[in-house]
């Protein structure tokens, strides 16, 4: 059941979702202090691996230097260019694209080209900004507010173990992904906080919302959550046959199995989800006022003992559940830039359904903390 009972106000106005000062507003309020999600371990596993991410209006990049990893400006001190311009690779060091300045762990230069032409050269004052970089599980986080909190804090210390399990060496990645938006990054947020939409854009996947009666919301003050019993749609015969095998199979991996699906959002930009085959991870990053992408990550459960075939058929089972969260993601997707759109033009406060009520419990936080 819902907690709410009758609907509930849209608290954030249109220009929310449109405009560059409440952009602004956000980005210093709320975006800045939070722990965001780039990537994760495996993609950081040798020397010279890095991934480069834009977090709250700042350009970083995560390098793995000699097996330890840190999160430094992606910005020469030289020249201010991007030091690197790809998503992600590997390098022996981390060099500038444009005159080749590198730069350490501690964001202190490294090899300077014609040094002679810079004397006399202050180390210090050419020091690149370093930022936060806690994991938990295979997840690689990262804050960049100068006097951030733990992560175990932000998180939870009880939600913090559940995501070390979770995402522990026991899973393995399967989908890897980085979707671009037409959106300002509250859309799609407050489309995973509902399933009222699902008859509408997912009627070839799940096609219903399990409504009230096999819903259960949980509303505290930092992280919402959604939990049903599986199928997620038990009138579609398919959905059915699918979450029964995929039952037999995790037992047959030698794990046990609850049969529920949960989604987590914890303020303001991660999204989890769970079912006893996957854990799914992804962060909302803020591009601009109408633009936004997500570090989306999903891990399929690998098996209890060794053996070749219970590890292929986890691996096959893994790229099969990672192709039905993309096409449901592409499915929300197609909505996107259609809500962009309307939320410019809107003449309208907005209302929300008791359906909707983690949206409304979203909305408050960003009211009272931005």
């Amino acid at each position: 059941m819902f907690v709410s009972q009758t609907k509930l106000p849209h608290l954030l106005p249109p220009s929310s979702y449109t405009s560059s000062e409440a952009y602004q507003a956000e980005l210093h309020g709320v975006l800045t202090a939070a722990w965001h999600m780039l990537g994760t371990t495996a993609e950081l596993a040798r020397h010279g691996d890095y991934l480069t991410r834009t977090v709250a209006g700042i350009r970083l990049q995560v390098r793995n230097f000699h097996g330890e990893l840190h999160a430094l400006s992606n910005v020469c001190a030289h020249r201010h260019a991007e030091i690197c311009s790809l998503p992600c690779g590997n390098s022996p060091t981390m060099r500038c694209q444009y005159h080749g300045w590198e730069y350490q762990a501690d964001g202190l230069t490294g090899k300077i080209p014609e040094p002679k032409n810079f004397v006399p050269f202050d180390r210090q004052a050419t020091r690149l900004p370093q930022y936060a970089l806690e994991t938990v599980g295979q997840l690689v986080f990262v804050n960049v507010s100068t006097a951030p909190i733990p992560l175990v804090d932000f998180l939870g210390d009880d939600f913090t173990k559940w995501l070390e399990s979770r995402f522990s060496q026991q899973w393995t990645l399967a989908l890897k992904w980085q979707p671009d938006y037409r959106a300002n990054w509250k859309i799609p947020i407050e489309n995973s906080l509902e399933a009222y939409h699902v008859p509408a854009v997912h009627p070839h996947t799940f096609r219903q919302d399990p409504g009230a009666e096999r819903s259960i919301h949980g509303l505290l003050p930092n992280r919402t959550w959604f939990e049903t019993t599986l199928p997620f749609s038990p009138h579609s015969r398919l959905d059915a046959a699918f979450q029964r095998l995929e039952g037999r199979f995790v037992r047959w991996l030698g794990h046990e199995t609850s049969g529920f699906y949960q989604q987590h959002h914890v303020f303001p930009n991660l999204l989890f989800s769970f079912t006893d085959a996957i854990s799914l991870a992804s962060c909302v990053l803020p591009a601009g006022p109408q633009q936004c992408s997500a570090v989306t990550r999903q891990f399929g459960r690998l098996p209890s003992s060794t053996g070749p075939l219970r590890r292929l058929s986890a691996k096959c089972w893994s790229r099969l559940t990672a192709a039905i969260t993309k096409r449901v993601i592409l499915e929300d997707l197609t909505m996107f830039t259609a809500i962009q759109r309307g939320m410019q033009h809107s003449p309208h406060e907005g209302v929300l359904g008791c359906c909707e009520e983690r949206i409304h419990r979203f909305q408050e936080w960003m009211v009272r903390s931005s």
